[in-house]
């Protein structure tokens, strides 16, 4: 099952998916539905339906393929199509229940579209740069940070020197910092080409 580092490119990623390559559909699917899926829970507070959303915006894509010109233009597209179902399927839910207000858009989300939709990518770079580091450095990486464990408590579970434990925090967030430039930079790059479509 190919997977995204097995493209030489984005670009290569880009030319099969338009020429219809289900391969490469497979891969953006296993990059974005995650990232997706929490986005559209965001809105929904529902993590099945969230996923359904996210699969089907997926599929909407996949019909489009021929008509997507970048990497970035696919993520926007996926990006809008989650928000429009996920608010289509609360208005839904709004008409269909009278008696119980939990059907109702929640009032709890503070963060703007645009917060949670850069706060679900960055999750989708961070994951995927974390997965590219040493399995030691990643270990104490989410030990430390995802899991709020300190250099002490790991370096006993995992029987090493506190001195190797920063050693390998420190190497860690520099291989995370050098894989993160290029991908926030696009980041930002996605974010043009998002709003200059709505």
């Amino acid at each position: 099952m190919p997977e995204l580092a097995d493209y030489p490119s984005e670009e290569y990623l880009l030319l099969a998916f338009r020429s219809g390559d289900e391969q490469a559909l497979g891969v953006i699917y296993r990059d974005f539905h995650p990232a997706l899926s929490l986005y559209a829970n965001r809105f929904l507070n529902n993590r099945a339906i969230a996923e359904e959303i996210a699969a089907n915006a997926l599929a909407k894509t996949w019909k489009m393929h021929e008509k997507l010109d970048s990497y970035g233009a696919i993520r926007a597209y996926l990006y809008k199509i989650v928000q429009r179902d996920s608010l289509a399927f609360l208005r839904k839910e709004k008409k269909r229940s009278t008696i119980h207000q939990a059907a109702q858009p929640p009032d709890v989300l503070t963060d703007t579209p645009f917060e949670q939709l850069v706060r679900t990518e960055f999750y989708r770079l961070l994951h995927k740069a974390l997965l590219e580091l040493s399995p030691a450095n990643r270990k104490v990486i989410t030990m430390h940070y995802l899991e709020g464990k300190s250099t002490g408590e790991i370096a006993r579970e995992l029987k090493l020197h506190p001195s190797t434990i920063k050693t390998q925090k420190t190497r860690g967030l520099e291989a995370l910092r050098k894989r993160l430039i290029r991908p926030i930079s696009l980041l930002l790059s996605f974010f043009e080409i998002f709003f200059a479509t709505l």
